[in-house]
C-alpha cells in the first residue's frame, strides 16, 4: 500500500511540474519600446514623470514591460529647460523601431520646433508607425501640425488650448480635462499631471491591477474614475 501511495505521489509532483513548465512556457514575452523624442529646452517633467512610469513596468512583470529610451535627431547631449544635461540613446539614424511615441514639450513647441523640417518629418513618420502617440503639455503642437490629430478630440496645456484650436481648428480641443485618449494618440495637460497619461496607458495594456501597483511603486494614488478624461475608441 506504501508503494501505491508513493507511485500516486511521485505521479502527482511529475504531473505538477510539467503544468507549472507548460504555464510557464505559455507566456510569451511582450516587450514594447516607448521613444521619448526630445529636443534642446525639453521640460524634466513632461520627460520624466511618463519615462518613469513606463520604465517602471518590468518591475510588476519581468516578460511583459515597456522598454523606454531617448532619441534625438543627432543622438548628441542635450540641454532640458530646467538645465540639466541628458545624453539620448539614439539618433533619428539608428533608434529601433517604437511602439510608443512620446513626445514630451519644449520651450519652442509651439513656434521653432514646428519649423524643424526634420524633426517634423520625423515625428510624422514615427507616429504613423507606432502602435500609440502620447503627447505632454504642448508637445500636442507637432503631432498636431503632421495632420495625424485632425478630426480627433485632443487637448494640451490648460493656458495654450485656445492657440492650439487656432492653429489648428481642425483639432477638436477639450478644455477641463486632464488627458483626452482618442484612438491611438493619447494628449494631456503636461505639468506635474505628466504621470497620469502614462499610467493610463498602462492600465490599457496591463490591467488595473498592474497600474495600482505602479501607482504604489511610485508613491501615487491611482484612481482612474477620478481623473478628468475622456477616452474615444476606434
Amino acid at each position: 500500500m506504501k508503494r501505491i501511495y508513493l507511485l500516486l505521489a511521485c505521479l502527482l509532483f511529475n504531473t505538477l511540474a510539467l503544468f507549472a513548465q507548460n504555464t510557464t512556457e505559455s507566456r510569451t514575452a511582450v516587450i514594447r519600446t516607448a521613444g521619448f523624442v526630445c529636443l534642446d529646452k525639453v521640460y524634466n517633467s513632461e520627460l520624466t514623470a511618463p519615462y518613469d512610469i513606463l520604465q517602471h513596468t518590468i518591475y510588476r512583470d519581468s516578460l511583459n514591460y515597456i522598454e523606454c529610451f531617448v532619441v534625438t535627431p543627432d543622438g548628441k547631449p542635450f540641454v532640458t529647460s530646467e538645465g540639466l544635461t541628458i545624453t539620448p540613446h539614439y539618433s533619428f539614424a539608428n533608434v529601433p523601431d517604437i511602439d510608443i511615441l512620446v513626445i514630451p514639450s519644449t520651450e519652442n513647441s509651439m513656434d521653432a520646433d514646428l519649423k524643424n523640417k526634420r524633426y517634423m518629418e520625423w515625428i510624422r513618420y514615427a507616429a504613423e508607425k507606432a502602435e500609440y502617440v502620447m503627447t505632454l503639455c504642448d508637445g500636442a503642437f507637432p503631432l498636431a501640425a503632421t495632420g495625424l490629430l485632425n478630426g480627433r478630440l485632443a487637448t494640451t496645456f490648460p493656458s495654450d488650448r485656445e492657440r492650439l484650436q487656432k492653429m489648428f481648428p481642425e483639432v477638436k480641443v477639450k478644455t477641463n480635462v486632464n488627458f483626452v485618449s482618442h484612438g491611438k494618440y493619447i494628449t494631456s495637460v503636461g505639468g506635474a499631471l505628466s504621470f497620469e497619461p502614462a499610467l493610463y496607458l498602462a492600465q490599457k495594456l496591463y490591467g488595473y491591477k498592474n497600474a495600482h501597483r505602479l501607482g504604489v511603486g511610485l508613491v501615487l494614488d491611482w484612481q482612474l474614475s477620478e481623473i478628468p478624461h475622456i477616452v474615444i475608441e476606434e
